[in-house]
């Protein structure tokens, strides 16, 4: 169990269950090149105090860390080494692997599909003992989680197609894979907002629906802080329209 924080300008956060460090899955650098030796040591002393502040951080659980990540490293064509080490970390974590299956699958409309479909064949051929989820069957009904109407009326008047592609993809994203809880889904969707800087009405409906999960602004930052590390500017604009958004 973790506590979760109060909502949105409010205190509050979670803290990692039973207050235990997550497991670290440790890939020699210079793994994706010729022998073992660091690249540069200055840099890898840099990238290995990132890496620490990342999964130090107390606001977010081990398993939602690892999501954000591979998030990052999925909008960021990271799908080497970083992303190797993210689902490893994930699975020495507890979180089983078709659970990162379920995340990539989720975040295919944002990062594309092309990308997604890389991502997942290189999770099979790490672990090939895990057996794929059969295809789901279309949703009977709307899910909790519905485009607002105000939001579909925008979307219908840039292009009725592109809106009925919008969607059916949102339709089929939430509420359907059981791997992956809501919340992880809207905290992964605001990482795909910060790094594509998507900072408008796609980062307040997932940063409403996030809310509604129970994330305050300690787990709202610490998203923003986790991305830091792909792109500090990107952070920085991020943060400067939640403050937009706090001011509504």
């Amino acid at each position: 169990q973790f506590e979760r924080g109060e909502h949105l300008g409010c205190s509050g956060g979670a803290t990692e269950d039973g207050d235990r460090p997550p497991v670290r899955h440790e890939l020699e650098v210079g793994a994706e090149g010729p022998g073992t030796d660091p690249v540069d040591p200055r840099f890898d002393a840099m990238a290995e105090a990132v890496d620490r502040r990342a999964w130090g951080l107390r606001a977010l659980t081990t398993r939602e860390k690892a999501f954000v990540l591979i998030t990052a490293d999925l909008c960021t064509g990271n799908l080497g080494a970083p992303l190797a080490s993210h689902v490893a970390t994930a699975v020495a974590n507890g979180v089983e692997v078709r659970d990162c299956a379920a995340a990539i699958r989720h975040l295919a409309p944002f990062v594309g599909y092309p990308t997604a479909s890389v991502a997942l064949r290189q999770l099979r051929a790490a672990y090939p003992d895990w057996t794929p989820d059969p295809p789901l069957p279309p949703p009977a009904t709307p899910g909790r989680h519905v485009i607002p109407p105000d939001v579909l009326d925008r979307l219908d008047a840039l292009d009725s197609g592109f809106s009925a592609f919008a969607t059916e993809q949102f339709d089929t994203r939430w509420d359907a894979d059981d791997g992956v809880s809501n919340r992880e889904r809207a905290l992964m969707c605001l990482a795909t907002d910060v790094l594509h800087q998507t900072l408008d009405e796609s980062f307040d409906l997932h940063l409403d629906f996030a809310t509604g999960e129970g994330a305050g602004r300690h787990e709202i930052n610490a998203v923003l802080l986790l991305v830091a590390g792909y792109g500090v500017a990107k952070a920085w604009h991020a943060h400067r329209a939640l403050l937009r958004r706090l001011a509504d």
